[in-house]
């Protein structure tokens, strides 16, 4: 697999030079030689696409109809990051028009987020699509809440003692 690293997305697209697919792409020389491709160079090429960034209005609708439409039908989406990043109806409407292969999310534009009310992604019409929705729930493992809990009891016992640890300064 060639992993590509996305370029923030560029708000003047008439600034955005799309290179032929057929161009190769920098190869790192090494691992701490990190290479950002244009945006829009990863949207048309990736066929596995993972959205792992903070949501603000520079990414709200990162990926909408215009990048659904210039994604290869064999791109499959996985959205790991934050609601309202993938324009819900957009994605509906490219997996319906076969225009990506799948889409895989664990977080919604409304949340929490319990029937097609809240997102296009439940409703019933959407249900035959290559679509994964599963809840936000990655921190509430068994691992997670046991460390959790010793880390809260680690720190108050430090903190009792005059030992504070985990302090912000």
């Amino acid at each position: 697999m060639r992993v590509l690293v996305a370029a923030r997305k560029s708000t003047m697209s008439e600034l955005d030079v799309a290179l032929p697919l057929s161009t190769p792409l920098p190869t790192p020389t090494s691992k701490s030689d990190l290479v950002r491709v244009p945006f829009d160079d990863v949207v048309r090429r990736a066929t596995v696409i993972v959205l792992a960034l903070p949501r603000n209005p520079q990414t709200m609708n990162l990926l909408s109809t215009s990048e659904f439409a210039t994604m290869s039908p064999y791109t499959v989406v996985i959205n790991i990051a934050r609601g309202g990043i993938v324009d819900e109806s957009a994605v509906v409407h490219a997996l319906r028009n076969r225009q990506i292969a799948g889409y895989a999310t664990d977080v919604f534009l409304t949340e929490p987020a319990e029937g097609a009310a809240d997102s296009p992604l439940l409703a019933e019409d959407a249900m035959d699509l290559n679509l994964t929705v599963s809840p936000h729930l990655a921190w509430f493992a068994q691992r997670t809440m046991s460390n959790l809990g010793q880390v809260l009891k680690d720190t108050v016992e430090a903190w009792v003692s005059g030992n504070p640890i985990n302090v912000v300064a």
